[in-house]
């Protein structure tokens, strides 16, 4: 019955990781790409390997308007024609979007706004060619859920190789 019930819970394991690649990868090819503009960028890490502190510049300035935010919610990001992220507020629940906007889930990593992945591993010897960076490509659902597809210049070109093809 242990055995059983060994089998069984690393069944359960195994399906829930398989789900959340295919969850993953449909978001990666259907969500809609939006470009954040990279605000302060950390390159280096010497004990995890190479990898840049992301910090996005419609973030920042929700934080720097001040006021309390949960530590999760949704922000209404208003995007540009060019698919750029322009501004963003704290989008209510229920509450309407303005023509442009789109809902993204935040959460705060304890001392600032994330609004997608706060971090991009790359392999070593990459930190010059994504030093560049100067826009994430997240796609984003409909439902606020962010994936970090790539990391663009500030020719919008992807640098590196993209992470979904």
């Amino acid at each position: 019955m242990r055995k059983l019930m060994i089998g069984a819970a690393l069944l359960l394991a195994l399906a829930w990781a398989g789900w959340q690649v295919v969850a993953k990868e449909r978001l990666a090819a259907t969500g809609r790409p939006v470009l954040f503009e990279l605000g302060t960028v950390d390159p280096r890490s010497l004990i995890q390997g190479d990898y840049m502190i992301l910090g996005y510049r419609v973030a920042q300035e929700v934080e720097a308007r001040g006021g309390e935010l949960p530590p999760r919610g949704e922000l209404a990001v208003l995007v540009g024609p060019d698919g750029v992220a322009r501004s963003a507020r704290p989008y209510i629940a229920g509450g309407d979007l303005a023509a442009g906007e789109v809902r993204v889930d935040y959460h705060t990593g304890g001392w600032r706004i994330a609004v997608g992945p706060e971090s991009f591993f790359f392999q070593e010897g990459e930190a010059e060619t994504f030093a560049a960076a100067r826009y994430a490509e997240l796609r984003v659902s409909p439902e606020g859920e962010a994936l970090l597809v790539a990391l663009r210049d500030e020719r919008r070109e992807v640098l590196g190789r993209p992470a979904v093809r």
